[in-house]
């Protein structure tokens, strides 16, 4: 582990809780995570995900130019990058070339993938790339229920592309990517079929199993529960930047409801501060979420949290998913 660049993210990242908690409008230091929609096609059509639904207008992929223009900027202050949001990450033609690129500009990334195209030159690319984690959609522990949540795909072709992408690394004597599998909860299964499943994987050299807690999808998916509402995080060190460039705050706005600012048009670093960015904190500071009909229906912000942060997401980050 980089212990220069480890320190750095504590820093940065104790930097923008002291903002968080001071519901500081303008913020003194830039994100520290940045997702990059590479793409937001798909070729699945999962019951718990709203792509089904995206308008034929907002669907496309991220043009290599802004790709790189988006890089170059966020290699001066991420310490997080994430290829993925919307859709299908491989769907992209050069998304092993994008992952090389982000990994050569020395920001630790992550390549986000429902694992159905994982196979061929494009898990060579990645395994190549200098990828630091390559995490997976996979939402069950056998054929039925996997097929139910991941419409489309198939269970032991997907899986099978996983354990190859494992022996690849192994003959490589790779370590990275790590790789990890996440599923959702309400697919998880029993106890005994996850230990049967993850130690299966884990003897083909899995990395990590998470069983991840389902969202609302900001009221896609249903109302959110009753009950007292925390400020969201990810205003004070996220932005989340679409295939066309516009930039949202966060994951959840998969409507892109709540639109930034656009990455073609203005750095990253202005929209960071810019006055829609610094509308949406004083809104979460003065706990006014009329005009916000997303953030009024996500789940997050209702869920347990410690230190205002949800409580099933601080170990993750306290621990640093990156190597």
């Amino acid at each position: 582990m980089n212990m220069k660049r480890t320190w750095r993210y504590y820093r940065r990242l104790a930097a923008l809780y002291g903002s968080y908690r001071r519901r500081d409008a303008v913020v003194a230091a830039p994100p520290l995570r940045l997702w990059l929609e590479i793409s937001s096609r798909c070729n699945l059509r999962c019951p718990a995900c709203p792509n089904k639904d995206l308008p034929a207008a907002q669907k496309g992929d991220m043009p290599w130019p802004l790709f790189r223009r988006v890089v170059d900027q966020a290699r001066e202050f991420a310490l997080e990058v994430n290829l993925h949001h919307r859709g299908e990450t491989l769907l992209h033609p050069d998304a092993g070339r994008m992952a090389r690129y982000a990994a050569g500009a020395g920001l630790p990334c992550r390549l986000h993938t429902n694992a159905t195209l994982l196979r061929g030159g494009v898990a060579g690319e990645l395994l190549e790339s200098g990828l630091q984690r390559l995490s997976v959609s996979f939402d069950g522990f056998d054929a039925a229920t996997y097929e139910a949540s991941r419409v489309g795909a198939r269970f032991a072709e997907v899986r099978e592309n996983v354990v190859d992408f494992l022996e690849r690394r192994r003959r490589a004597r790779r370590r990275l990517p790590r790789v990890s599998l996440e599923v959702l909860e309400p697919a998880a299964g029993d106890d005994g079929e996850r230990r049967r499943f993850a130690a299966d994987m884990a003897a083909h050299g899995l990395d990590e199993l998470i069983v991840k807690k389902a969202h609302n999808w900001g009221g896609y998916l249903g109302a959110p529960p009753a009950g007292p509402v925390t400020a969201c995080t990810f205003p004070w060190n996220a932005l989340l930047v679409l295939a066309n460039g516009d930039v949202v705050p966060c994951a959840q706005d998969f409507f892109a409801c709540l639109r930034l600012g656009s990455a073609v048009e203005a750095p990253l670093l202005e929209i960071w501060n810019g006055e829609p960015l610094q509308k949406l904190r004083r809104a979460f500071a003065a706990r006014d979420l009329a005009g916000l009909p997303v953030c009024a229906a996500c789940d997050r912000i209702r869920r347990p949290t410690m230190g205002g942060v949800p409580a099933e997401y601080l170990r993750r980050l306290l621990r640093r998913r990156m190597p």
